[in-house]
């Protein structure tokens, strides 16, 4: 199987698992991030980057997964782009659109990935930036 073939698997996982956090899911979602995991996320309303590492990342997928239960939540990907770095890692990217229905909130977002297969054999992130947009 192509490389490409082999992290478009657990790339689309994860963008179904995001969907789970209206379900108060979030642990098959975590065993995707390595724990070598480092990540950054910039939203323009705090005007602040905020790091993660494994711990972080983690504990607030839980969170996200507690606030959303039980809330129309939905999660559009467009755009993925996979680009091979080496036989065992892939760079990632795509946009993504969380939708709130309960607050009518929209936002928009572009994401870059580093998938690295570990070496257990499964695939996961190691590296994470978000670029959020404004809230609409």
């Amino acid at each position: 199987m192509m490389i490409e073939q082999e992290v478009s698997k657990e790339v689309f996982t994860m963008m179904k698992l995001h969907q789970s956090f209206s379900d108060g899911l979030y642990e098959e979602m975590n065993s995707l991030y390595s724990d070598e995991f480092q990540g950054w996320l910039y939203m323009p309303w705090s005007d602040e980057l905020e790091h993660y590492n494994d711990k972080d990342i983690r504990e607030g997928n839980r969170l996200a997964a507690e606030y959303y239960k039980g809330k129309d939540i939905q999660f559009i990907f467009t755009g993925l782009k996979i680009v091979p770095q080496s036989d065992d890692q892939v760079a990632v990217s795509y946009e993504v659109i969380h939708l709130n229905k309960e607050s009518v909130a929209l936002v928009r977002g572009l994401t870059l990935e580093v998938w690295r297969k570990e070496e257990d054999g499964k695939w996961r992130i190691i590296r994470w930036y978000e670029e959020k947009g404004m809230q609409t």
